[in-house]
């Protein structure tokens, strides 16, 4: 393998859907993007049954087998004690010991996080790692974090990811070094919400960022901040229910009616792409080192889009 290329280490085994369609997305991903280098790290029985699948592979592709694999309703602390040699373990190890540059699973969010903080050093200004995604808007782009790493925050925790996202938003959204930081709630008047976030807001107005003060869910694509801020409940329904909705726009022959009040190309509104797909792919934030968290019920198209992400987040990250 060619050392100089950068390195995406995959849990193939993670997700809901079949291995061998991310070992098709990962081909497909490696004849547009031959300038990256792939370890797919597969359960020893599952490669042993598909042993033709993996027969030919681009170059640049490398197999390194595991002893076990983590579900989908795992939980994170067995995991963690049992199943150190799975294949989501030993990616991540990988990204630890520098034999890759960035990670990639749609696997178990919680194992996921457990594997992070066992094999990776946390980084200052949050001690729990938070998962991040950009959101397309118009007449910008939007980090949104958390959106499911740790379901419950405290006043402090949020002001940490007020002061990540403000870090990492230069690079990814090309903002400028003073981003927009906003907090998610229910109302923008600064009485709503409940303790937690009326301590963090008090916390952030005393903090030297940019910050706005309180955004409402109605704003999340329309460029209000550069960083939106709340725990990863919250977060995570908010990305979900979007997301179920652009799908249920885009699948439904029920919902055809809106191709006649919206222009055929309804995904393209003044460049900006709200094709959910396009969007798959959150970043691990808070440690020394790059991970990336694809959905659970990805198939081959969205995990192919995943990878695109990855390799859009190591460039930015990285340069």
């Amino acid at each position: 393998m060619n050392s100089n290329l950068p390195i995406i280490a995959i849990d193939l085994m993670g997700g809901d859907h079949d291995p061998l369609g991310r070992l098709r997305a990962v081909k497909k991903f490696k004849a547009a993007y031959p300038q990256f280098a792939i370890k797919l790290f597969v359960n020893q029985d599952h490669f042993n049954k598909n042993h033709g699948d993996y027969q030919n592979l681009p170059n640049n592709v490398t197999i390194i087998t595991a002893e076990h694999s983590i579900s989908m309703d795992e939980s994170p602390l067995i995991a963690l004690r049992k199943k150190r040699l799975s294949s989501l373990s030993m990616a991540v190890k990988a990204v630890a010991d520098d034999q890759a540059d960035v990670v990639l699973t749609a696997g178990n969010s919680g194992a996921l996080v457990a594997f992070a903080k066992y094999w990776l050093k946390s980084l200052a200004p949050i001690e729990r790692p938070a998962l991040a995604t950009v959101l397309p808007g118009f007449p910008k782009p939007t980090l949104l974090l958390d959106v499911g790493a740790m379901l419950e925050y405290n006043a402090g925790d949020l002001y940490g990811l007020a002061e990540i996202g403000a870090q990492v938003a230069p690079h990814l959204l090309n903002c400028g070094d003073n981003p927009e930081v906003a907090l998610l709630n229910v109302g923008t008047e600064h009485i709503k919400g409940h303790d937690t976030v009326q301590q963090a807001d008090r916390l952030l107005q005393e903090s030297e960022l940019n910050y706005l003060g309180f955004c409402e869910g109605t704003h999340l694509f329309k460029g209000y901040a550069d960083v939106i801020c709340c725990d990863g409940f919250v977060g995570n329904i908010a990305l979900k229910a979007c997301e179920g909705l652009m799908q249920q726009l885009q699948q439904k022959p029920e919902l055809k009616w809106w191709q006649k009040i919206l222009p055929s190309r309804f995904w393209q509104f003044n460049d900006v792409n709200f094709n959910p797909a396009q969007y798959n792919g959150a970043l691990l934030l808070g440690l020394d080192a790059l991970v990336v968290k694809a959905h659970g019920n990805s198939d081959e198209t969205d995990f192919y889009h995943a990878l695109i992400r990855t390799a859009d987040y190591t460039q930015k990250i990285n340069s």
